[in-house]
């Protein structure tokens, strides 16, 4: 990923290497498998720890192999710069994945002759540690290794926190990408900035209502899709891992459901300790089943925490919409005005007019009779000079205010009510999508706001593209103000001139 080799190859040897490796896992796994050790009933699967770690280790390997000759021929197919690949190709993910493996195995060898277990015993107890599972059936007995153990938990779950939040930036990432590439089929590039040393053309006018309905809609989906397979991956976790427990401990007599109950205490990391596998096969199951369980219940969590909310939402304003409240919300209105209360986005959502604040503040910007003057009247070059200048002049303002929005804390912003006063500073065209308030004045649809609903890690993004559109916007009308300037002493000059 660092050197400066051709992508294609780099990651085609690495894929190769990562299939050399497995194909030497299963030669061994092979020849060990052709004389199994000896077993006695009702004792079963009676091979070692390392035995069953080598196959999954293997099968691993493959899996790594195939991402990777994946990503060398999507290079091939889809332009990516380096600024791009230096995203997709994350090295602190591997580097935290290394730290976290290093805190399992290293913890697990020091254990080894504090505590004399085997070392598969030990990597069994740092799993369930570090992962707060919390089994109990293997615990630290002297003066030492407990002392240990706060050192060692504090970093070991800090590491598995770190290397879990990578992995969801990681995908927030790609995702971002993802909805990039969807703008640019639709011609819509809302990131892309000149380059310095080539000359600065004016640029492409942007459908913000296009930009947004993409953007609403990519979100939704992919929010969706990712509630869809955390939760189906979260069953199979739970149901399939369950029937595996189930096989591998029979020796202790576990039922199907004993095993349902085993994983899900396990899953949610509750860990009571009642119930345990004590085979070789379930110990070494279990490792990496809970390495890769907890990370998707985390991400189920999350992702379930999201999806509540608009549902909760959605619900609300159905209620709204069926229950005949129409003649009570004047009166809430009224009764929140009153007391003078922020009304939420949710509020607005319901049908409130969320915008009369806005109305008060910026008269000039909603005042319907301005309005209509200047669409009856665009002869009158003096009213227009004013207006034009009235309307740089709260361009300015506006930058200036989200400079200081960046400057400040972004987690209080409220896009939705910042896209909504900006929206119809950004183009003549939304002049034409006022809608008339009940109050009789002119206020930009609410429909127009950008993906009013963003984590706090992409609000600054956000903010800077409000920025960026501002500034078009003003250096466009400063443009044609100067255009029109040297047109009009181009034809004061000819008038002149034919006069004399």
């Amino acid at each position: 990923m660092k050197l400066k080799w051709s992508a294609v190859r780099g990651f085609t040897l690495a894929a190769c290497l990562w299939a050399s490796s497995a194909a030497i896992l299963f030669s061994l796994v092979g020849v060990i498998a052709q004389h199994p050790p000896p077993t006695t009933p009702p004792q079963t699967w009676h091979y070692t720890q390392n035995y069953y770690y080598g196959i999954f280790a293997a099968s691993l390997y493959i899996f790594i192999a195939c991402l990777l000759l994946n990503y060398a021929a999507s290079i091939c197919t889809v332009h990516l710069t380096l600024q791009d690949r230096a995203s997709v190709e994350d090295t602190s993910i591997v580097l935290r994945a290394l730290t976290l493996a290093t805190f399992l195995l290293g913890g697990a060898a020091i254990y080894v002759s504090i505590e004399g277990w085997s070392l598969p015993d030990a990597l069994y107890w740092a799993v369930y540690t570090i992962l707060t599972v919390g089994i109990g059936n293997i615990v630290p007995k002297t003066h030492l290794g407990r002392s240990l153990l706060f050192p060692y938990a504090t970093a070991g779950i800090t590491s598995l926190g770190l290397f879990v939040s990578s992995i969801a930036s990681f995908s927030t990432r790609m995702g971002e990408f993802h909805l990039r590439f969807e703008l640019q089929q639709a011609g819509i590039n809302l990131h892309t900035a000149p380059h310095p040393h080539t000359k600065y053309e004016p640029p492409p006018k942007i459908n913000i209502s296009k930009a947004r309905a993409i953007k609403s809609n990519y979100h939704r989906r992919r929010r969706w899709l990712v509630f869809i397979f955390s939760a189906t991956a979260w069953l199979l976790l739970w149901l399939v891992s369950a029937r595996i427990f189930k096989s591998s401990e029979r020796s202790q007599g576990w039922t199907y459901f004993d095993a349902l109950y085993f994983t899900f205490v396990s899953l949610t990391t509750i860990g009571y300790g009642d119930l345990y596998p004590t085979s070789i096969f379930g110990k070494s199951f279990f490792v990496f089943w809970a390495l890769l369980a907890v990370p998707v219940m985390t991400a189920l969590v999350g992702v379930m925490g999201q999806v509540g909310f608009r549902a909760v939402v959605y619900f609300v304003q159905r209620v709204w919409k069926m229950w005949p409240w129409g003649r009570y919300k004047s009166q809430i209105w009224s009764f929140l005005s009153k007391r003078r209360v922020d009304v939420p986005v949710g509020v607005s959502l319901l049908g409130l007019d969320a915008n009369i604040e806005d109305e008060k503040k910026h008269p000039d910007v909603y005042d319907g009779s301005q309005h209509d003057d200047d669409l009856h009247n665009p002869s009158n070059s003096q009213h227009g000079q004013i207006k034009s200048t009235r309307h740089n002049l709260r361009l300015g303002e506006e930058i200036m205010a989200l400079v200081g929005m960046l400057q400040g804390d972004v987690g209080n912003v409220d896009l939705y009510h910042e896209w909504v006063r900006i929206a119809p500073l950004l183009d003549k065209e939304y002049e034409q999508g006022f809608i008339l308030s009940a109050r009789g004045h002119y206020r930009p649809r609410v429909s127009e706001a950008i993906c009013p609903d963003r984590v706090a890690t992409d609000r600054n993004k956000e903010i800077l593209l409000m920025m960026r559109l501002l500034i078009e916007t003003l250096c466009s009308r400063m443009r044609e103000e100067v255009q029109g300037g040297v047109n009009m002493e181009g034809e004061m000059a000819t008038v002149c001139g034919w006069t004399i």
